[in-house]
């Protein structure tokens, strides 16, 4: 099964690389994001999470990236965001997920679509809360990413950002859920 899960993955890569290379931007943001991770909920079920994101480096003045998750435990709703890593984390090594990722874009506030919640469980904002595909899957994308996630936070300048998933507010608290695709902006 995961054999055949990594074969979908790559799959959906060069799909992706097929669609970013047929559109204005692909010339200039060409790359793929790829986070995973396993983790065991308090009732002993596991969830094998997986994140793909492309574009991962974006023009100077900002972007949009396609994002494609699997494996998600559909009874917890997720935030899909484009934050600051917080300086304790080191992606790809979840021991180091203790801290919330923050600050990030206001997708929600702004209803500018760089933030998406998943949920089965709620209703929530139209365009914004996006219900989970088969076997805890959703695809979307996040627009309008910028350099600048907040007053004196400048990604590649003063912090590190990336698309994250995160438990959203029915448990902001547990890290299980995050994960993180480093994004750059070219200068």
């Amino acid at each position: 099964m995961k054999k055949l899960f990594r074969r979908g993955i790559v799959a959906t890569s060069a799909g992706l690389a097929l669609l970013f290379s047929q559109t204005g931007t692909a010339a200039a943001c060409p790359a793929v994001g790829y986070a995973e991770r396993t983790v065991t909920t308090a009732d002993g079920s596991t969830f094998h999470l997986s994140l793909i994101a492309g574009f991962t480096t974006l023009p100077a003045s900002g972007g949009r990236s396609v994002v494609e998750g699997a494996g998600y435990n559909t009874a917890q709703g997720i935030f899909l965001a484009f934050c600051a890593i917080p300086s304790t984390v080191k992606v790809g090594d979840p021991a180091t997920y203790t801290a919330l990722p923050t600050p990030c874009l206001p997708g929600h506030a702004t209803k500018d679509g760089s933030s998406r919640r998943i949920t089965n469980t709620a209703t929530g904002t139209p365009g914004i809360t996006l219900p989970y595909g088969p076997n805890g899957s959703f695809v979307t994308t996040l627009d309008n990413l910028r350099p600048q996630i907040a007053d004196g936070v400048v990604c590649d300048v003063t912090v590190q950002c990336a698309i994250v998933t995160r438990a959203d507010f029915t448990a902001t608290g547990d890290r299980s859920y995050d994960q993180y695709i480093p994004v750059h902006f070219q200068r």
